[in-house]
Parts: structure tokens; C-alpha cells; sequence
């Protein structure tokens, strides 16, 4: 936490997208969460236009068996729109980080100068075949990675009789090496003097006047 807590010292940005199943509703606006931590929305363009030209003897045409080219192009405009500026760290999570968006993301978010943080499951990305045309799964394109440590495949729990697992695991492990993360820097952050903004559970008798008065330290110092 350390080095993040420098970052945001000098005025950069944590910033957290995540292609998992949990974090994005976890660390933000949470009771016991800092306000520092920024969420990377991001909505992929979807076409919905079904036509059947049949009887005009046009064929539709056959989806496309590589959408590689468009992932990468997304990933580019994504960190392009964001405001991500050099010296910002990117946590980006993906259980399989196999997907051509997710390397793309964190290799361009480099090449703009952030630092990259891959939150993954390195037994599981390192028995996969990648997507990305250079052939990087998403630990091989970060500066750094935090193992989640998920069994191959995800789910932990064998039943007899079922050919498949159940129970994945990947949800809550993501969301405690992140509640560690944000411990950590919380931590370095007081040690450099800086006390963070954290939020308390809106459910209080004054819960909501608090919470408020959170978000408007955090816009004052930024932290």
C-alpha cells in the first residue's frame, strides 16, 4: 500500500474495474470503504438489429468468430475517455484474465502511464490458452498481480453425483484481497500523514448527514 499511498499523496488515482462477479457493487459507497477508490464503469455498445431478408434473397450476415480486433479498439477508447492520468494505478479484475478487452486494457493503460495492478487467479490464466493476439493473458500484461488463488475452473465444492462443481470461489476472495488492499493503504496513507475519507454505514441515526459530509471532504482533498 505503500506506493499507492504516495501515488495519492501526489495526487494521482486508485482505480478499480472489475470483470468479475462481486466488486463492482463491493467497495464502492460501502460502509468501511475510503472514497478514494474510483470505480471504471464501463458499458460495452451492444447492436440489437435482427432482420430476416430472406424473401429479398439477401443473407444476414454470419456473426463474427473474432471479435479480438473490436476488443482491442474498446480497450483503447476506454482508457482513452477515462480519467486516468500517468502516475494513477488500475486494479483491473478478471478471474481467467483470458478476454482480449481485459490484456488491452491493462497494456494501454501502461503505455498512457498508469501502473497496473492484475487482481486474478494465476493457477487457473496459466492452464489457459490466450485470446489476445500477442499471446498475453492479463497477469503477463500488469506491473503488478494479486493471486486470488481460485481452483481451476472456479467452483470448489464437489458433489457426489453432479459432473460439475459448485460454490465458485472467486467472489469473496477478490473482495477480501481488495478490503486487505484498502487496509494497507489506509494504513500508509496515516503513516505519511494523510488521514483518508472513509464512508460509515448510512444506516446510523445521523447515517446519512455523515455520509454526506464524506463525500464532500473527499471532493475538498481528494482523499
Amino acid at each position: 500500500g505503500r506506493d499507492i499511498a504516495a501515488a495519492v499523496r501526489a495526487g494521482n488515482a486508485l482505480h478499480v474495474y472489475d470483470n468479475g462477479h462481486m466488486l463492482n457493487h463491493e467497495l464502492f459507497n460501502r460502509a468501511g470503504g475510503l472514497a478514494l477508490v474510483a470505480r471504471l464503469g464501463i458499458t460495452r455498445p451492444v447492436v440489437d438489429n435482427v432482420v430476416n431478408r430472406v424473401d429479398k434473397g439477401v443473407a444476414n450476415p454470419a456473426p463474427r468468430a473474432d471479435g479480438s480486433a473490436f476488443d482491442i479498439a474498446f480497450a483503447r477508447h476506454v482508457i482513452d475517455q477515462a480519467a486516468i492520468i500517468p502516475g494513477d494505478y488500475l486494479v483491473i479484475g478478471s478471474v481467467s484474465g483470458r478476454s482480449p478487452f481485459i490484456v488491452e486494457l491493462a497494456r494501454y493503460a501502461r503505455s498512457r502511464g498508469a501502473r497496473t495492478i492484475a487482481l486474478t487467479a494465476l493457477r487457473y490464466a496459466r492452464v489457459l490458452p490466450p485470446l489476445h493476439p500477442d499471446g498475453q493473458l492479463l497477469y503477463q500484461a500488469c506491473d503488478d498481480v494479486i493471486d486470488i488463488q481460485t481452483e481451476v475452473g472456479d467452483a470448489a465444492l464437489a458433489v457426489e453425483g453432479l459432473e460439475e462443481k459448485l460454490a465458485p470461489t472467486s467472489g469473496v476472495l477478490a473482495a477480501v484481497a481488495m478490503w486487505t488492499l484498502e487496509a494497507a493503504l489506509a494504513e500508509a496513507l496515516l503513516a505519511q500523514g494523510i488521514q483518508p475519507t472513509v464512508f460509515r454505514s448510512v444506516n446510523y441515526p445521523d447515517g446519512p448527514e455523515r455520509l454526506q459530509a464524506a463525500r464532500d471532504r473527499f471532493q475538498k482533498l481528494g482523499y
